[in-house]
């Protein structure tokens, strides 16, 4: 059995993910993941716990989802304006570090310019980023992914919008105001070291999400770093990361 037929992919129609807000949302098999992403493996992912991890489980052994073809004809029948997320879990189409142009390019094509949210740890070598320039091209934008604000700087310079892992410190506290959190925060860096705007993802501190933001969908350079601040049951493997604590 070929590679790309040992990858499958599921979309669900309505995610339950809060912070993403009842959007459609897919999945795709670990074996998308990049052995390049220091995430993956080294409990810092965070579809490798809880819900997510359970149901990435049965896409990998079959028991959900389907193969790509398949997938390609969910996504062409999405409402016509529909925002969703690409890759709740999973990567790019494509083994490991390598993205598949021949799908990723098939898959653009059939979301039909409708605006899709999606991220990649895939490193930007020449042929990934020719496929992933195309694939804007075509109406389907995808962030590349940083570990930290240093990487960060080095990913933008390719010419694609850019998010970023942060440090827990930009994180809301459960029990903190949104005052108590903005005035906590006003201190800590707000550009890169190279001097890019970081924008922290709202979702993350205010009661919006996803859908309602939509700013990591957009095929325009935004002129600024989306930030993810490291949280969860993991939050201090992924904060030392973000802290560039890169194995």
């Amino acid at each position: 059995m070929s590679e790309r037929q040992h990858m499958r992919y599921s979309l669900t129609k309505i995610s339950r993910n809060v912070k993403l807000g009842p959007m459609p949302a897919s999945t795709s098999s670990r074996s998308t993941c990049p052995t390049a992403c220091p995430l993956v493996g080294k409990g810092g992912c965070y579809a490798e716990y809880g819900p997510m991890s359970i149901f990435w489980r049965k896409v990998d052994r079959g028991e959900a989802g389907g193969d790509f073809d398949t997938f390609v004809k969910e996504v062409e029948q999405l409402p016509r304006r529909q925002i969703w997320r690409y890759g709740q879990a999973g990567d790019l189409p494509g083994e490991g570090n390598t993205i598949d142009r021949e799908q990723m390019l098939r898959l653009a094509t059939a979301n039909r310019n409708r605006p899709v949210i999606a991220f990649t740890h895939k490193p930007p070598t020449e042929d990934n980023l020719e496929t992933l320039r195309q694939a804007r091209a075509l109406g389907f934008p995808v962030n590349l992914s940083a570990n930290n604000l240093d990487h960060a700087d080095e990913l933008i310079q390719h010419g694609l919008n850019v998010v970023a892992i942060l440090p827990e410190g930009y994180a809301r506290g459960a029990k903190e105001s949104l005052t108590e959190y903005r005035t906590r925060t006003k201190e800590l860096p707000k550009h890169s070291p190279a001097g890019t705007r970081i924008a922290v993802c709202p979702a993350t501190y205010t009661e919006t999400n996803c859908l309602h933001c939509g700013v990591c969908a957009t095929s325009q350079l935004r002129g600024a770093i989306v930030g993810f601040p490291a949280h969860g049951t993991k939050k201090k493997a992924v904060s030392a990361i973000a802290e560039g604590d890169v194995p």
